[in-house]
């Protein structure tokens, strides 16, 4: 904001110093009393004086700032649960993964839920300095960043996404409908779409998988409120369990 009335008031100043050069008597010294050619130079000077403050001045108070592209997300960045979600939101509004990125939002904040129900039935059987407590923990914590490492895979996907050309695509593919055409072009949009469905199919794909977690959770906080019925040995062998489990061997496959 003060950027744009600093431009604001250079705007102004600079058209007051040319006129005022232009008309001043000990300088150029433009009127509209002297011959034609000064009268015609005086007018101009004035006409485009008028021109530069009025599209000037209307070009920096209205007129969008340019949007800052958003940056990749690096696998190694610390980020909490609200900064995925304003992450996610800043992507909305292109018109194409609308859906799933409101169910990736949705997503996290049952995640979040599912956290907080799991921590008080943890405390409620254990300690957390017992070492089933930390097992549990520890399992946790894993396929929670399994999960979160495929929200920020989403949110890169959907940066690098071209919107605009999948817009143009999905318009040369309506008119070649309507109008028949073939060849070389329709070649072409066809191997485009193919890369641009590969991105979708993608993102879907990661909004399944979190979805699959969440499941998996579910589980757990049903066998975990069964722990009253369960020994040390059968705790190890619960369904539950051996799914988080073999989900934790998975994250090695999910690279940032």
């Amino acid at each position: 904001m003060k950027s744009r009335a600093l431009k604001i008031l250079l705007l102004n100043l600079g058209i007051a110093l040319v006129d005022v050069i232009m008309f001043s008597k000990g300088l150029v010294g433009l009127d509209f009393a002297g011959g034609a050619i000064t009268t015609a130079l005086a007018v101009t000077v004035i006409a485009m004086s008028l021109i530069a403050f009025g599209y000037g001045n209307y070009t920096l108070l209205f007129s969008e700032p340019a949007a800052q592209p958003l940056p990749l997300l690096k696998g190694n960045e610390t980020m909490q649960p609200r900064d995925y979600i304003d992450a996610l939101e800043e992507r909305r509004g292109k018109g194409v993964f609308e859906e799933e990125i409101r169910v990736a939002i949705e997503q996290i904040y049952r995640l979040l839920d599912k956290d907080r129900a799991l921590d008080n039935i943890l405390e409620q059987y254990f300690t957390p300095q017992e070492m089933t407590y930390t097992r549990f923990q520890n399992g946790i914590d894993s396929v929670q960043a399994l999960f979160y490492n495929n929200v920020k895979k989403m949110i890169n996907r959907l940066l690098i996404f071209d919107y605009k050309d999948y817009r143009n695509l999905t318009d040369k593919i309506r008119e070649s409908q309507t109008y028949g055409s073939t060849g070389i072009i329709s070649k072409s949009v066809d191997t485009q779409m193919k890369i641009y469905s590969e991105h979708i199919e993608y993102v879907r794909g990661l909004c399944e998988t979190n979805e699959n977690i969440l499941i998996k959770l579910d589980g757990l906080l049903l066998e975990i409120s069964k722990l009253d019925d369960l020994d040390e040995q059968g705790m190890e062998n619960i369904a539950a369990i051996q799914e988080i489990n073999a989900l934790i061997e998975q994250t090695k496959f999910y690279k940032n």
